[in-house]
């Protein structure tokens, strides 16, 4: 049976394999919101276990909110490099993938608003920022040929979202250094998945170049993804009582993905320096909770 004529349900768990991983976003998520809590406790804000699933919940919805609106934005240069993608192979219809994108936008701006009318109102600010990315609005136009600049204001989506969960358990916009080191090194993190995203083999290349390694080479590529790493081991370091030696242990993985992708960058190194990206993002956020 062709994909297109298959069920909505089962259309949309393979789109979820291919484009929305849940296998890595779920025990990613919960390192992220577990470091959180362990940060907000530091600093003597306290809340229910099920403020806390909410705002995983949240997060989730954001993030698929935001892999629609880059589905949507970058359709055009996917049709012509990237067309075994879900999108644009007909497994799932813009219209669908549209309505998908809104809704969970709606469940994000729902969930804050419960927890804390200030982080609902910064939700909804955040929601705009990136409808704004996706129709490219004023100097996101003319930031997109900048491939690193335009990267890191994408990025940036992510340091929002972390200091709106922050909003929703502390409900003030005061906090001290320690909730600030966290919140550069989640933003950091978001980089160094990101960065590991696209370190990848010559033969997966495209014209287009929108990998790093395309940008930067095998090694450079590996090495940028490395130096991420560390920087964001380095945040988290600067956050009273965080063991030094664990944050180091917690890089490991990252190293040795990154040392396997740039000996041997085929689909096995691609998929190493990956699993070790993810991998040293959980040990060090689990590090911060410990």
């Amino acid at each position: 049976m062709e994909e297109t004529k298959q069920g909505l349900g089962r259309r949309l768990y393979q789109y979820q394999i291919e484009r929305f991983p849940l296998v890595f976003l779920l025990p990613t998520t919960l390192a992220i919101i577990v470091s959180t809590l362990a940060v907000l406790e530091l600093d003597g804000y306290y809340a229910e276990w099920w403020k806390y699933a909410l705002l995983a919940v949240a997060g989730l919805s954001f993030l698929l909110h935001t892999r629609v609106i880059d589905e949507l934005r970058d359709k055009e240069v996917d049709d012509v490099h990237h067309p075994d993608r879900p999108l644009q192979r007909g497994l799932i219809t813009e219209k669908e993938i549209l309505r998908i994108g809104y809704w969970n936008g709606g469940i994000f701006i729902s969930i804050h608003i419960v927890l804390d009318p200030l982080s609902g109102l910064l939700s909804a600010g955040l929601l705009l920022y990136s409808i704004l990315a996706r129709y490219e609005v004023g100097p996101l136009a003319m930031l997109k040929p900048h491939f690193w600049l335009y990267n890191v204001i994408m990025l940036m989506q992510m340091l929002l979202l972390q200091l709106v969960a922050y909003a929703a358990i502390s409900k003030t916009l005061q906090w001290s250094e320690n909730i600030w080191w966290h919140a550069l090194g989640v933003f950091a993190l978001s980089a160094l998945v990101e960065a590991a995203r696209k370190c990848l083999p010559p033969d997966e290349e495209t014209a287009y170049r929108d990998s790093y390694s395309s940008r930067l080479g095998i090694w450079g590529s590996a090495v940028v993804t490395l130096l991420i790493g560390l920087l964001s081991m380095w945040l988290y370091a600067q956050i009273p009582g965080v063991s030094q030696l664990y944050l180091w242990l917690s890089i490991l993985p990252l190293l040795l993905g990154a040392l396997r992708y740039a000996n041997k960058p085929d689909k096995k190194g691609k998929y190493g320096i990956q699993a070790g990206a993810v991998l040293s993002y959980i040990l060090l956020n689990l590090v911060v909770w410990l």
